[in-house]
């Protein structure tokens, strides 16, 4: 290997997971998300059946679906499947990889693990039912999807070279799309209430933000010797 090969190995396996423009609103969202997992929780936990707010959005999201849509649905819906979570992991993974980001790509599969992990983990706490008694929140579909488009995020505002605005800016784009549309999937198909989704928003809001923030706190430590 050329010694400008190594040099930029040791400089990409030294880049923080988050770019010290993006660390206070990757924190804000953590607690954002906290709220968002937190609050819903606490308030449908050991319900089995929807709110009037999830009546009344499941009934303007299904009235306005757009006709043909249901392969698009059911794709998405796939994403969120253990073997299109494992692709979708794959793919922010090596995505990061490929920008130089390697501490972002270390973060990335940790917290898409963490967010399925967690998601299952979480739902027997709330103790929320659809349909035949299946527990329901938060959303482990909408977690996963939201997380990776976090990622994504977090990695445009990186390689673009964005301040704390636009950076913010791109962030939440990139992660409000994914967390919509994932939702969306989820209330046409009847898989989980509208306010499961916004746990599962919460969740992936919650957990890759902190595994960036102690991922990067474990590089300071380390040297950077570790990515």
């Amino acid at each position: 290997m050329a010694v400008d090969d190594i040099d930029r190995t040791r400089v990409s396996v030294r880049r923080p997971a988050l770019a010290p423009a993006a660390r206070r609103p990757v924190a804000a969202l953590a607690l954002l998300g906290l709220v968002a997992l937190v609050v819903p929780a606490l308030v449908f936990a050991g319900d089995t059946g929807p709110s009037r707010l999830d009546l009344r959005v499941e009934k303007a999201v299904v009235e306005n679906a757009p006709g043909g849509s249901y392969d698009v649905i059911r794709g998405i819906d796939w994403l969120g499947e253990p073997v299109g979570r494992a692709l979708l992991l794959v793919a922010v993974t090596l995505a990061c990889w490929l920008a130089g980001r390697r501490a972002l790509a270390a973060a990335a599969v940790v917290s898409m693990i963490l967010v399925t992990g967690l998601a299952t983990a979480i739902k027997p706490f709330v103790d929320r039912r659809i349909h035949a008694g299946f527990l329901s929140y938060p959303s482990g579909h909408t977690a996963a999807l939201t997380a990776a488009a976090l990622i994504v995020g977090i990695l445009l505002a990186d390689v673009l070279g964005l301040g704390p605005i636009a950076g913010t800016a791109v962030m939440l784009g990139v992660t409000v799309a994914g967390a919509a549309v994932t939702s969306w999937a989820q209330i046409i198909l009847d898989a989980h209430y509208p306010t499961d989704t916004v746990g599962g928003l919460g969740l992936a809001l919650v957990v890759v933000p902190v595994t960036a923030l102690l991922t990067d706190a474990v590089l300071r430590r380390t040297g950077g010797r570790r990515a």
